[in-house]
């Protein structure tokens, strides 16, 4: 339904029943871990592996050297939310030291991937939202 609709404009009317903004677009891409530029490209080739270009529209993701920092305070925001509540309904479960540890220790092993791949997601669609980019008019990284 969405590929129909043109990503240039801010606001599309549809039927004159609702509207449908771009952000729909760029939240739907970063669900599926795509490109912040094109919202069409792959991010990622494996578990945390990345790609350094997107592979449909050429656009460099990492800008320059130390660029996903900003991703890491994100992770460790992502992180704390998940894990402090955790603890607290482990807390008021009483439960022992050793099932508490094992409990923390499974859930940060389980979020890892996904806060490490939607940290630098929500960096990068950020970051795009606020210094847009264009794709490269020639893809000479192939």
């Amino acid at each position: 339904m969405f590929s129909s609709i043109p990503k240039t404009s801010t606001f599309i009317i549809l039927n004159n029943d609702f509207v449908v903004s771009d952000s729909i677009h760029r939240l739907w891409a970063l669900l599926l871990q795509h490109c912040p530029v094109c919202l069409q490209g792959e991010v990622f080739t494996s578990l945390f592996g990345m790609h350094t270009h997107c592979p449909l529209c050429g656009v460099k993701y990492e800008r320059e050297t130390g660029y996903f920092l900003n991703a890491v305070f994100i992770g460790y925001a992502g992180g704390f939310l998940i894990l402090a509540p955790t603890a607290l309904i482990l807390a008021w479960l009483n439960v022992s030291i050793l099932v508490f540890s094992l409990a923390i220790i499974l859930t940060t092993a389980l979020m890892t991937p996904l806060l490490f791949r939607y940290a630098r997601l929500i960096w990068m669609h950020i970051d795009q939202m606020l210094d847009p980019r264009s794709p490269p008019s020639s893809i000479s990284h192939r």
